[in-house]
């Protein structure tokens, strides 16, 4: 039996498109040379792809972009992940046109994400567009002008630091990144020309995007988090943002005063990601947070911004099996499950959307490849989580989250099942 006919009979609550996007995002597709063709147009994946000895080189070379997002007709996104003995592959059929299959068997017909013209031209200073702190997840811009988290150098007696980032957390560390968007770790403020780069990169008319996502490297004193956040909230204000694009924070847990100031500047949204829901995972997890918020204050700042922002407007991301994995972990992943599904009780009736990425091993011979949630365990927290969302007449909001933008997570797959791709979108040089 095939991977997709035993999902439909072991999960039939759930939507054909999202058991088809979580079987590729653990079995992935094998390579294929139209594959490497496409990386000359398309979004390319973070890392290149590396052939083997062996194989045949592509151009004269053994290492180039591939694809990052498959682009399906009902607007499914999805990461693409190259893996030899996926049951999957994709074939052209046409101008950016592709097909996949599972073995012989037509499953159903694809593009890919293209490479947008905007991250390739200048602000009006001579910045690359790239370079503002911007970057694009289907039609999600994704705006980090201040990447270096705090945690990772949380201050100690002496003048010394500990690390205290969340465990499955690379991302954030304070580096070389820092630099040309003017940020300093412990200061709140942004540099106002930064602001300005951001202002006109935004408003380039070919983003193609609908939301603003404003993330950033955690600060340890929460005000000051939120004083940041306003500051932005208030040039992308200044510049008319707010109206182009639903804008969304993704901040800690910062004061409800700080809150209402971003939406009396046009803030719509608010994500403030607990990422673990056990407490002793949470402390285990997510020990700069344990340390300098806590678990407490931030459910409450998350029940508090259902109050400033809307019941449809608050999420919360979650990193599925982070409980599993490393020293002091569950050993039992029902238990894992059952603990994840308890938040989805807790938090939805509140007006706060849990979302759930899947925890890819980031240390091991495995790094980066294999999630550490299985599949099956995977699609039944989902279809928990959209039955308690379809009991409490709370599902997923597609102005703030869609299924042009979440491609490693099924919630909007189960709520939103249709939604047309724009032709101008698909067919972008």
């Amino acid at each position: 039996m095939s991977l997709l006919s035993r999902l439909a009979e072991e999960f039939p609550n759930t939507p054909p498109p999202a058991r088809m996007k979580a079987a590729l995002l653990y079995a992935g597709v094998q390579y294929d040379p139209c594959l490497a063709e496409a990386g000359d147009w398309a979004f390319p994946n973070f890392m290149p792809h590396h052939l083997l000895p062996g194989e045949a080189p592509f151009r004269g070379k053994m290492q180039f972009n591939v694809p990052y997002l498959g682009w399906f007709d009902d607007d499914t996104h999805v990461r693409l992940r190259i893996k030899r003995d996926s049951p999957f592959a994709i074939r052209q059929t046409g101008e950016r046109r592709y097909l996949l299959l599972e073995g012989d068997v037509p499953v159903a017909p694809l593009t890919f994400e293209p490479r947008l013209p905007w991250v390739d031209l200048l602000t009006r200073d001579g910045t690359p567009m790239r370079a503002t702190g911007l970057s694009q997840h289907g039609d999600m811009l994704v705006l980090n002008p201040a990447p270096g988290c705090e945690y990772f150098v949380s201050p100690l007696e002496g003048g010394k630091s500990e690390n205290l980032s969340c465990t499955f957390c690379l991302y954030g560390l304070p580096d070389q990144r820092m630099k040309p968007l003017g940020q300093e770790l412990f200061q709140p403020r942004l540099p106002e020309v930064s602001l300005d780069r951001i202002a006109d990169a935004c408003h380039h008319p070919e983003t193609h995007a609908r939301h603003l996502y404003l993330v950033g490297g955690s600060m340890l004193d929460m005000d000051q988090e939120g004083e940041r956040f306003v500051q932005i909230a208030r040039r992308l204000h200044e510049a008319g943002l707010h109206e182009r694009y639903y804008i969304a924070c993704g901040t800690g847990a910062i004061p409800k005063r700080r809150m209402q100031e971003m939406k009396d500047l046009g803030v719509r949204g608010a994500c403030f990601n607990l990422e673990v829901w056990d407490p002793a995972q949470f402390a285990r997890i997510c020990p700069g947070k344990a340390k300098h918020v806590g678990r407490d204050r931030w459910i409450r700042a998350l029940e508090e911004a259902a109050e400033v922002f809307g019941p449809a407007d608050v999420m919360s991301a979650f990193v599925g099996g982070a409980e599993l994995e490393g020293e002091g972990a569950m050993t039992d992943p029902e238990r894992a499950l059952e603990s994840n599904l308890e938040c989805g009780e807790y938090l939805i009736p509140r007006g706060i959307q849990p979302v759930f990425s899947l925890f890819w091993k980031v240390t091991g011979k495995t790094r980066g490849e294999e999630p550490v949630y299985t599949l099956e365990n995977f699609l039944r927290l989902n279809e928990g989580l959209a039955a308690i969302r379809r009991r409490e007449n709370r599902p997923i909001n597609g102005n703030f989250f869609c299924k042009h933008c979440a491609y490693m997570q099924l919630e909007p797959d189960y709520d939103h099942v249709v939604s047309p791709i724009p032709e101008a979108v698909r067919t972008v040089d």
